[in-house]
């Protein structure tokens, strides 16, 4: 029961950014009686930092869960990151590339037979963002982070586990 607890919080803390995108309910203002001449519009509350994934330590290892029957999606979705990377200016995002592996495994890891994907991350880019929706989503219009965000969590069955640390032999 303790590990099932830690893989569920590890699949949280992953998924988490992937879910939390902000919502802004909007509630009729009340109409005072008179209106007064002009008023400069309302500025839009700002919208908090998205929640960045980084790592300790020198190799970071992430395992994930893909849906069942969703492989190739989930294959899209590492290639949408992998050209995400690419494409960025971000001088960490190709440190980013260099290092960042992810293996099928061909015996999955999970009893209902999804696909298990390995995420190896060796070297680990300190302070870097590895949050697989913020790295798309940063080279992504409105209407391809929709379709990306649709794509994930269809694909994304979730994460198993993960570690970071630092390599002692090589």
């Amino acid at each position: 029961m303790r590990r099932l607890s830690g893989v569920v919080l590890a699949g949280a803390i992953l998924i988490l950014p992937a879910l939390s995108q902000p919502a802004v309910a909007q509630q009729p203002a009340a109409q005072p009686a008179a209106q007064p001449a002009a008023q400069p519009a309302p500025q839009p509350a700002a919208q908090p930092a998205p929640q960045k994934t980084t790592y300790e330590g020198d190799t970071a290892i992430v395992i994930y869960a893909a849906n069942s029957g969703k492989d190739a999606d989930y294959e899209q979705v590492i290639a949408k990151l992998k050209d995400a990377l690419s494409k960025s200016t971000d001088p960490q995002a190709k440190d980013q590339l260099a290092g960042w592996k992810v293996v099928k495994l061909s015996k999955p890891l999970t009893q209902d037979g999804s696909s298990t994907y390995v995420h190896i991350i060796d070297p680990v880019v300190k302070g870097a963002d590895y949050s697989i929706v913020n790295i798309v989503y940063a080279a992504s219009t409105d209407d391809e982070k929709r379709a990306f965000y649709d794509l994930y969590k269809g694909a994304l069955k979730g994460a198993l586990s993960q570690w970071s640390g630092t390599v002692v032999v090589k």
